[in-house]
């Protein structure tokens, strides 16, 4: 028997026994288990794609530009139901949750009955009792579609503090499944203070999940621009630029503990109390390359024979000034010559021996360890990693950077810093990838992927859903993080004028209304396009889909063309007018695309299709548009309590 002709109650206990063999086997642990306790593809399963429409004047950038970002005003859960030709598609998903502090997190008492109650519920407060089941409640749901949205080999990095630390990994564990995990990030957020009483708290977390370990891919932080101005070529070296680095190693060692002799000034140096990294014949070698020759002699330091001026050993005092007085002729002249040896002895042969660092040899980017000291010297390994507030920025900056694109006043108290998210959104998007951010907040996400766009000609996508209302009913999605990304976008900052990143977005309100056949069919023409424009994707390349809109007016039936320049039509001028693709409406439409110069397909949508054609992919209204907006008739019954029974 096949899933669609199970009854609902058949479904659920297929699933439940499929939740309770993994418990038995292992494979989930530890689950967690509160009031109210609902499996999250039960929630889930429960929300229905929402009717939404396109905020054209809250929109930024020509019809090319704003086609690529979308910023979503709306319930997250709901918006990423209604986001059904992402699923399966975004690269990263970047968040920052509500914390549940007292202040922060809302809470509708409905939801555990109907998640798709659009309103956001009261502040928890911090005496309240049930917050953290509450909390759970809320985030279980979001989890699991923020994983559905992954790609198979997608990640997700989501911020949080020590107040729901502990819940979070063990709700991440049980949706994402321990082995997925692939790291914490424990980020500085601010210096420490005196605090006689209690432990200052100086840092915050980034729990970061696979959706499959083994697909997932870590990539590296390419390299600042302060990394690569430490890079020279003064002696012309034809190999690339360089930089001075540190011929020794961390701790004595008995067969690396031995001076070297300068063909300059005739100095012995040694490693002091560590020891020389590379092998002796290696040292031997680059020293020589100055045109001297080297010997082992013991000088009676305490330490190995020394690397010194070959007939040092031999030589009296007088004898030993005119072989040191040679070497210097001949090193000096090697000096002039440029394109020194690895070993050199400063940019003029007086200072303690040094190394070259190539940059050609070094790994452009570093996958972040402990406190992330060094770009060259990053290990591939991430497990529990710190990050200083010099490297991951602080929450203090974060205010400022929001400050001066959009003013203060803005009353956001905590706010991510760009730096920190930038480096995640390096390590874990490509750049032609999407980024999700579903707690959109302030839209730091949204600004961090403008930047590293401009920064490394990339073309990473942003798709960031935001509700905001706060205590003063404030819809921020559209007062502060479309502001904010705005400006961002046009270089409009309220601190001054700055260079403008570039790009565009696109501004979709999420309605009450759920989406069915008959509210597809009500739909007024503009209502439909802005549906569509949501909607479609093509099944071969579904990152690409998305349709530039045209102006409206311009045409009876064309209102956009996708990547291939070829023409999508709408045969719809009202509800209760023909919808049907004639030869004489087919007539029009090779028209149409004749003056907008389009390709020789033609996409066309309309109710009937009396008249085809070879080169025609027709989309039928109403079952085309749900087919593409996820919903299912048959599969929504199961849903309801009088759900389909098989025979």
């Amino acid at each position: 028997m096949k899933y669609e002709e199970l009854s609902r109650a058949a479904l659920i206990k297929l699933l439940q026994d499929h939740d309770a063999e993994r418990l038995e086997s292992g494979k989930d642990g530890i689950v967690l288990n509160y009031t109210g306790r609902t499996a999250p593809w039960q929630i889930a399963r429960q929300v229905k794609p929402r009717m939404c429409e396109i905020n054209k004047r809250a929109s930024v950038g020509d019809a090319a530009e704003e086609a690529v970002n979308e910023l979503w005003d709306g319930e997250n859960l709901a918006a990423m139901v209604t986001l059904y030709k992402y699923r399966g598609q975004v690269d990263l998903v970047l968040t920052d949750p509500p914390y549940n502090t007292g202040e922060d997190f809302r809470y509708n008492d409905k939801w555990d009955k109907d998640p798709n109650d659009p309103d956001m519920g009261d502040l928890v407060a911090k005496d309240d009792g049930s917050r953290h089941s509450k909390w759970l409640r809320f985030m279980t749901p979001r989890l699991w579609m923020m994983r559905e949205m992954l790609k198979p080999g997608g990640v997700i990095a989501i911020c949080i503090d020590h107040r729901e630390l502990y819940r979070l990994g063990m709700l991440m564990d049980e949706i994402f499944h321990e082995e997925n995990r692939l790291g914490i990030i424990n980020w500085q957020k601010t210096t420490p203070k005196n605090q006689s009483s209690k432990l200052s708290l100086t840092t915050e977390y980034v729990l970061v999940y696979a959706k499959s370990a083994e697909l997932a891919k870590t990539g590296l932080v390419e390299r600042s621009a302060l990394a690569d101005a430490r890079f020279g070529n003064i002696d012309n070296d034809a190999l690339s630029d360089w930089k001075q680095g540190d011929l020794t190693g961390k701790g004595a060692s008995k067969l690396a503990n031995y001076a070297i002799q300068s063909p300059f000034t005739g100095e012995f140096h040694n490693p002091g109390e560590r020891h020389w990294a590379n092998k002796r014949a290696a040292m031997k070698k680059w020293l020589e390359e100055w045109g001297v020759d080297y010997e082992d002699f013991d000088i009676g330091d305490g330490r190995g024979k020394a690397l010194a001026l070959k007939g040092w050993a031999a030589s009296t005092e007088s004898q030993r000034q005119k072989l040191l007085a040679k070497s210097q002729s001949t090193s000096s002249k090697r000096l002039e010559q440029g394109g020194w040896p690895y070993l050199y002895w400063g940019v003029d042969g007086q200072q303690k021996p040094v190394r070259k660092v190539y940059k050609s040899l070094v790994r452009q980017g570093g996958v972040p360890t402990t406190f992330w000291l060094d770009d060259d010297e990053a290990p591939p390994a991430i497990d529990s990693v710190s990050w200083l507030r010099t490297l991951s920025g602080r929450s203090r900056d974060g205010i400022e950077e929001l400050d001066a694109v959009v003013g203060k006043g803005h009353n956001f108290e905590t706010v991510k810093p760009l730096r920190l998210i930038k480096k995640i959104i390096q390590i874990w998007c490509r750049k032609d990838g999407i980024v999700l951010d579903p707690f959109a907040g302030s839209g730091t996400t949204g600004h961090a992927v403008l930047e590293l766009n401009k920064e490394q000609d990339a073309s990473r996508r942003f798709i960031l859903i935001e509700q905001g209302n706060d205590a003063k009913g404030d819809n921020y999605a559209k007062t502060l993080t479309a502001d904010r990304i705005k400006r961002v976008i046009t270089g409009k900052w309220k601190s001054g004028e700055r260079e403008p990143s570039g790009g565009g977005f696109r501004y979709f309100t999420v309605r009450r209304e759920k989406v069915d056949a008959n509210a597809v069919n009500a739909l007024a023409r503009e209502e439909m396009m802005d549906l569509l424009l949501v909607s479609y994707w093509d099944r071969n390349d579904k990152t690409k889909s998305y349709l530039r809109r045209l102006p409206a007016g311009g045409y009876k039936h064309l209102f956009a063309v996708n990547n291939r320049d070829e023409g999508f039509f709408l045969v719809w001028s009202a509800p209760d007018e023909p919808s049907a693709l004639t030869r004489t409406v087919f007539k029009e439409i090779i028209q149409e695309a004749k003056a907008a110069d389009l390709a020789g397909r033609y996409h066309v949508y309309a109710a009937l299709a009396p008249y085809t054609g070879n080169d025609i992919e027709f989309y039928q209204i109403p079952d085309k548009v749900l087919e593409h907006i996820g919903f299912n008739a048959r599969a929504d019954a199961y849903n309801n309590d009088g759900g389909m029974d098989a025979d």
